[in-house]
């Protein structure tokens, strides 16, 4: 008896360690106030990383000042990168200069600040065990 209680313990510890469910909050700050949207993705996984339609979840969120927050809710344990973008003149898209550098603000997790190309998944990517925060500067 007391086996089969040891065992039903040890299921319930592993299913709340490994799939349980938090929360992953991004805060964005130095972007062009009060102007256009601020778009996040969350990517899971290297393959794609960065790729249109391949982020684990989305995010849209309307600037409002020059600092803004946005909580990605129900997020298994795992590693996650994050890019953002602001949208100031609201066309829906990233703009860009003619070799493809960005025009408008962007930043990804861990704060990291390309030189000549865009971050590998690895550079960025944070570890959620359990809720967690993390702070971008564009």
């Amino acid at each position: 008896m007391l086996q089969k209680i040891i065992v039903v313990m040890l299921i319930i510890t592993v299913n709340t360690t490994f799939f349980a469910q938090h929360h992953f909050t991004v805060e964005v700050s130095d972007l062009v106030p009060d102007k256009g949207s601020l778009y996040l993705g969350l990517y899971n996984k290297k393959v794609g990383f960065l790729k249109e339609n391949a982020a684990f979840a989305n995010g849209k969120i309307k600037v409002t000042g020059n600092k803004v927050s946005y909580t990605f809710k129900n997020i298994p344990v795992g590693e996650y990168a994050v890019a953002v973008y602001q949208d100031v003149n609201n066309n829906g898209k990233c703009d860009r200069n003619l070799v493809g550098y960005p025009t408008e603000g962007f930043g990804f997790s861990k704060n990291f600040r390309p030189k000549l190309s865009a971050p590998t998944f690895d550079e960025v990517k944070i570890t959620v065990r359990q809720s967690t925060k993390t702070s971008i500067a564009l």
